[in-house]
């Protein structure tokens, strides 16, 4: 897809038209493609059938492909018979909404392919249009078979979401275990100061943020660094304020050498970085951010990282 940026592939590019799903100016028939285009496009077909054509891959390495490349592309590398290593960033192939989560709670209503439910249950944050157009692209590619037909391996980035995907009716022989991993930091700089709590990621509903808060009112001498952001941050700092927790900064999104700093001069003696996550909601995990700093971690027993 493009962005507007310079691809990083040297070799030819075949990227397709940028695609706005978001665009508030979108017209009717406007709105009729870009669902079209999500559901099953022939425009990314066809560029895998150049792509390849061109390139002929031993192997495809499938990750994120809704909507700007949508399920398509598999069947066109089904027919080209090259094997598909689909890698799992979330629960979409089993909830059309991504990560099991319905106003604030664990929602597993569209399992066994009931994906109705995304509409009626108003558990999507966008449009009550997208959302049918959700629940029609889960519908047609359950009725066509696609993930069964087309994807030879699935990888889990954790035994809880292999788990999950099983209780949902996928078949265990076909989906592996592959965990996250992170280059080891150079170099042990810890720092000697009285430490903080450190919580890093999307400030999204299903991190459980809102418990942590509640939580830390009752040690409110304890420093606490918020580093992320999203579409909870104004409530979770108008929580804050409410909650009376003057030791609380909110960093904004933080990456690379600034979340190593974070993370190597919070003291191992006193820091509990938090991966909260309320659900089974799976994608990113700090875990190997952590480890390499030997650093404490607290998660909560219904997640996903409880398991790792």
């Amino acid at each position: 897809m493009d962005h507007g940026s310079s691809s990083a592939f040297a070799g030819r590019a075949y990227r397709l038209a940028h695609c706005n799903f978001k665009d508030p100016g979108a017209g009717f028939f406007s709105k009729l493609r870009l669902a079209a285009h999500a559901l099953y496009s022939t425009s990314a077909q066809r560029a895998m059938r150049k792509c390849i054509a061109d390139f002929s891959p031993d192997l495809a390495h499938i990750r994120g492909i809704y909507h700007h490349l949508s399920p398509s592309i598999l069947w066109e590398l089904k027919r080209r018979h090259v094997p598909v290593l689909y890698h799992l960033n979330d629960f979409k192939i089993i909830c059309p909404s991504y990560n099991l989560v319905a106003h604030g709670r664990s929602c597993e209503a569209c399992g066994q392919g009931a994906f109705y439910h995304v509409v009626t249950e108003g558990c999507y944050s966008g449009s009550r249009s997208s959302a049918i157009v959700l629940a029609a692209e889960a519908y047609l590619h359950k009725w066509l078979r696609t993930y069964e037909s087309c994807v030879d391996l699935f990888l889990a980035p954790s035994e809880f979401v292999r788990n999950e995907l099983i209780a949902h009716g996928m078949s265990s022989e076909r989906i592996e275990v592959l965990p996250h991993f992170q280059a080891l930091p150079a170099g042990g700089h810890v720092a000697h100061d009285e430490g903080y709590v450190l919580y890093f990621g999307r400030l999204s509903p299903e991190k459980g943020l809102d418990e942590l808060l509640h939580a830390l009112a009752r040690v409110p001498h304890i420093p606490v660094v918020i580093a992320g952001d999203g579409p909870e941050r104004e409530r979770l700092e108008a929580l804050a304020r409410s909650l009376n927790l003057s030791h609380i900064l909110f960093a904004g999104q933080l990456g690379g050498e600034e979340l190593q700093r974070l993370i190597a001069d919070a003291p191992s003696r006193c820091s509990l970085p938090l991966p909260m996550k309320r659900w089974g909601n799976r994608s990113s995990n700090p875990m190997p951010t952590l480890v390499p700093w030997s650093r404490p971690i607290l998660v909560r027993a219904a997640s996903s990282l409880s398991t790792e």
